[in-house]
């Protein structure tokens, strides 16, 4: 009587914290462009123009959080097949998004020349580190389905469900972080990040 609750609750995940990370984007927009205006009135832009290599990072970073993104919804999708392989697929699904937030992790840890003092930088990197650090509670929960069953089985993909949408929530906040420094038109950062075509189709 209980599994296709969890499955209904996972489907609803699915579309719910897909809506939920993308309504987050907007609300940088509304909070930070009236205090980059500000400061833009009280000041002039002093940042130097990003190089093509900090725009290529920049574009790397974006697109990594996209397919992270894509990959952790992927990964509820599998716990919703349910069936006896449900822990093979959520197992390798899960290889999958490691991989993922591995190459995330790495491109944001190792930016370009002359974006270490960017005050935008460390929101992000911190950001980075709220998701790495939700996704090691999604891989411990997503190990334990494997071999289950029964009620036992319920109770692991329950776990799951708000692992995955805690990893998600996660995610969402990154964006709004990119979006933020987007907003900031005293940022290098912000600058590379909005002329990197990847970013515009994260924070859309």
């Amino acid at each position: 009587m209980t599994k296709p609750i969890v499955f209904v609750v996972l489907l609803v995940l699915l579309t719910g914290c897909t809506a939920g990370g993308d309504s987050a984007s907007p609300s940088p927009t509304a909070t930070g462009s009236p205090t980059a205006a500000a400061g833009s009135t009280a000041s002039p832009p002093t940042a130097s123009p990003p190089t093509a290599a900090q725009v290529t990072w920049a574009g790397t970073v974006c697109g990594d959080i996209t397919t992270l993104k894509t990959d952790v919804q992927g990964l509820a999708a599998a716990a919703a097949t349910g069936g006896d392989s449900v822990g093979t697929a959520i197992s390798k699904q899960m290889d999958t998004v490691s991989a993922s937030a591995t190459d995330l992790v790495d491109t944001v840890k190792s930016p370009p020349e002359n974006l270490g003092d960017d005050p935008e930088l460390l929101a992000v990197q911190d950001s980075i580190d709220n998701v790495d650090q939700s996704l090691k509670t999604l891989e411990a929960s997503a190990s334990q389905v494997q071999g289950t069953t029964g009620a036992a089985l319920v109770d692991a993909l329950a776990t799951v469900v708000g692992d995955t949408g805690d990893a998600l929530n996660s995610v969402a906040g990154t964006v709004q972080t990119v979006t933020t420094a987007i907003n900031d038109t005293s940022s290098t950062l912000g600058q590379a990040f909005r002329a990197a075509p990847e970013c515009a189709d994260l924070t859309s």
